[in-house]
């Protein structure tokens, strides 16, 4: 087995803690307690778990690629679509049952784009200056009224350029960056960012950071609106960036080894959240002063699920053998290479 890079576990499971946080204060994302946070959050934990998935998907000419893209992420996508859908209908009350598998459930259209940029990527990287091009395509489609939720389109539009540019990043390029003036800087840019947000954060639509909306379902339907996105883009490379460089390579006990079971945390966490909604727990207790202990809760949750205790219980789930798939794609790859 390839030894694990602790530096990308470590970034991992930030990522997944702020996944579950945001998700966690969303609800609440209005008030001035949570506002900065939310936003902050939102401004770079995206783009940046979409670079590191193209990162780990350099092994695109090998023969089984496509059929892993299979069992790693459209089994379990079928699955917790049809569990959220349930979810959706049993729980939180919603007045029909539908199992709308090309309109992502809420947090499932990082699946399903993830899905698409998977096939994608060993097209998209034959075409000269795929990333410009990849980067062009995604602020024009902002001006198309109909990019949105139907087949995570827009999503899958607008992050493309953060999985390509994973896929095209070398573990070289980042440790070249963490110098210590560079680490400095980064301190200062994460300093300047929590200051705009906390002073200037009602200021910000945090709709802007999600990719999922056209730019006039915005509000702003002028010729400029792209400029919103590019802006969008400079704040996720900027934050993103020293989060990357300041982020420590070292092994850190128990912590790193959470990060090879994220995924469990992304797909698991949703129910207890929307459970929460459902319970009418943030009508009930959303002004109290101790919600703040959303955050450390968001974190305790993101841990636990991404725990080896959690996977060795659901990796059926998540994780399902296609053994026989795998076999067949083999043998089909050796029988093409005799003829």
């Amino acid at each position: 087995m390839a030894r694990r890079d602790a530096y990308f576990d470590n970034l991992k499971v930030l990522l997944i803690a702020l996944v579950a946080v945001g998700h966690l204060i969303e609800p609440l994302s209005g008030s001035d307690r949570f506002r900065p946070l939310y936003l902050f959050i939102y401004s770079f934990h995206i783009p940046l778990f979409v670079l590191i998935s193209g990162f780990f998907c350099k092994k695109i000419t090998s023969g089984d690629y496509r059929i892993k893209v299979v069992g790693s992420l459209i089994v379990p996508y079928l699955i917790f679509e049809s569990l959220y859908s349930l979810f959706d209908y049993f729980v939180m009350g919603s007045p029909t049952l539908r199992f709308s598998y090309f309109t992502p459930y809420w947090l499932m259209w990082f699946i399903f784009s993830m899905i698409i940029w998977k096939m994608l990527l060993p097209y998209a990287v034959k075409i000269r200056w795929a990333l410009p091009i990849s980067l062009a395509i995604a602020i024009l489609a902002g001006y198309a009224a109909d990019a949105q939720y139907y087949a995570s389109i827009s999503r899958t539009i607008v992050f493309f350029p953060f999985f390509l540019a994973g896929y095209y990043l070398d573990k070289t390029h980042i440790d070249r960056l963490r110098t210590p003036l560079l680490k400095g800087i980064s301190a200062a840019v994460l300093g300047a960012s929590a200051f705009v947000m906390v002073n200037y954060g009602q200021d910000f639509r945090a709709e802007w950071f999600y990719g999922s909306l056209p730019y006039r379902a915005l509000d702003h339907p002028e010729w400029s609106a792209g400029l919103y996105r590019v802006g969008a883009y400079a704040a996720a490379v900027l934050i993103g960036g020293a989060v990357m460089i300041l982020m420590t390579g070292r092994n850190v006990p128990v912590l790193s080894a959470l990060g090879r079971n994220t995924l469990y945390a992304y797909l698991l966490h949703g129910f207890l959240v929307k459970g929460l909604i459902a319970s009418g727990f943030y009508e009930t207790y959303g002004e109290a002063s101790w919600m703040l202990l959303l955050i450390p809760l968001g974190v305790l949750l993101a841990a636990a699920l991404s725990s080896d205790f959690v996977r060795a219980r659901l990796g059926w789930l998540l994780e399902p053998k296609l053994d026989r798939l795998y076999k067949k794609q083999s043998s089909d790859g050796g029988a093409e290479a005799r003829r």
